[in-house]
């Protein structure tokens, strides 16, 4: 394995595997305690949105992306990170690579894209409330971290997220989506000092050094 930090600050690491299947994530150290100043269940929100559109591609475009390339794309949130992560052949990974940092980095938060999502999300939350071992969880861990904001579920409240808006939104992720913050994570059967180029050439572009001294 070879691992990292690119001149902007994002961490990486590289490790070659012997299997045809080659997998991505990026990381961003921003979950549910670092919610303070918004709704309680933001970052969870932002997960859910991210996919619904970029500056550049449309939700319809992003959810096909990498379906048409025989590939799999999806994410997770926890108390302390949101987690972007792709699975693609060896020969597409640049592109799946791409799209998470596209993700990340140029959210567009359409406002119908918006309501949408919440719609999804508030019936995630009832349907947690109907799972005894969920509730039971969530009510230990509010008593277990009562005072710090880890006390508060993942997903919100159905009055918490009512409120976030494409403003709350946009700052979320303006404030916390910085490259120190990140971390991206490559496996592949390809040589790593060549991954670790690839993803050295990939994080440059989205953060270029003219745009980091500006």
């Amino acid at each position: 394995m070879k691992s990292g930090v690119s001149p902007s600050g994002v961490k990486y690491a590289v490790c070659r595997s012997g299997r045809a299947v080659a997998c991505c994530a990026l990381s961003i150290g921003c979950g549910t305690r670092d919610e303070e100043g918004y709704p309680i269940g933001i970052a969870h929100f932002v997960e859910h949105t991210l996919f619904r559109g970029t500056t550049r591609k449309s939700a319809s475009v992003i959810n096909s992306y990498l379906d048409r390339l025989g590939g799999e794309l999806n994410a997770y949130t926890t108390k302390e990170e949101i987690v972007l992560h792709a699975t693609v052949l060896k020969e597409d990974l640049g592109k799946a690579a791409r799209l998470l940092f596209e993700l990340a980095t140029e959210p567009a938060f359409p406002e119908k894209e918006i309501e949408t999502e919440r719609g999804v999300v508030l019936d995630e939350i009832i349907s947690y409330k109907d799972n005894p071992a969920e509730d039971v969880y969530d009510n230990f861990e509010a008593l277990l971290f009562e005072g710090s904001p880890l006390q508060n579920p993942i997903l919100g409240t159905k009055a918490s997220v009512k409120k976030i808006s494409a403003e709350m939104l946009h700052r979320f992720v303006k404030e916390k989506f910085i490259p120190e913050k990140m971390a991206f994570t490559l496996v592949a059967d390809i040589d790593e000092a060549t991954l670790e180029k690839k993803v050295l050439r990939i994080i440059d572009d989205v953060f270029p050094q003219n745009h980091r001294e500006a």
